[in-house]
């Protein structure tokens, strides 16, 4: 990026074609109305690099990915925005995520902030991976129902998930206690 940005460039706009006809590829082979297109961004993160890199080599290729799957019929988006993100946020805001999308964080984004972003949208996540391997029960319980009470705010609405993916080595019951919590604090009033 910073020797050959040409290379980048080049090398995002593959993945971009690619991106875009695997869109085609879905809707041809599935229907719009059967497939809820997702993808992450992880190598996007302000602890890759900057925003101004954000601005220049991945807003432009999200965007267009996302336009171009929007207009092929696909009406709602899966989007996880991987990382410490907090200062991209801004430019995400300018990726159309469908009607309404669904963007997830991970535990580096606070879910009000999120929220302020992306108020027609559902927002998904945030509870630190890490929190769910190691953590107790109690703990994993405890800040299920903190991340709850904040995501019962989102205008958009709300769903409870790891800031990233379920560890695998998690322990059963601490997955369980994270649907306690949802079953206990996550209806809507």
């Amino acid at each position: 990026m910073l020797k050959k940005p040409d290379v980048a460039h080049h090398l995002l706009r593959l993945a971009t074609d690619y991106l875009i006809a695997l869109g085609h590829y879905w809707k041809e082979s599935f229907g719009v109305e059967k497939v809820l297109a997702s993808g992450g961004d992880p190598s996007s993160s302000n602890q890759l690099i900057s925003p101004r890199h954000f601005e220049e080599f991945a807003l432009p290729y999200n965007k267009e990915v996302n336009e171009k799957l929007l207009e092929m019929g696909y009406r709602h988006l899966y989007v996880h925005i991987c990382g410490e993100q907090n200062k991209n946020l801004p430019y995400w805001a300018k990726v159309p995520m469908g009607d309404p999308g669904f963007v997830s964080f991970g535990h580096e984004v606070e879910i009000e902030t999120a929220a302020e972003y992306f108020p027609q949208d559902v927002i998904i996540g945030n509870i630190e991976p890490a929190i769910i391997q190691t953590g107790t029960p109690q703990e994993v319980y405890d800040i299920a129902r903190e991340v709850i009470e904040k995501g019962k705010k989102c205008p958009g609405g709300f769903a409870l998930s790891p800031g990233c993916g379920l560890p695998p080595k998690a322990p059963p019951l601490n997955v369980w206690m994270m649907t306690k919590a949802v079953n206990d604090f996550g209806w809507y009033e």
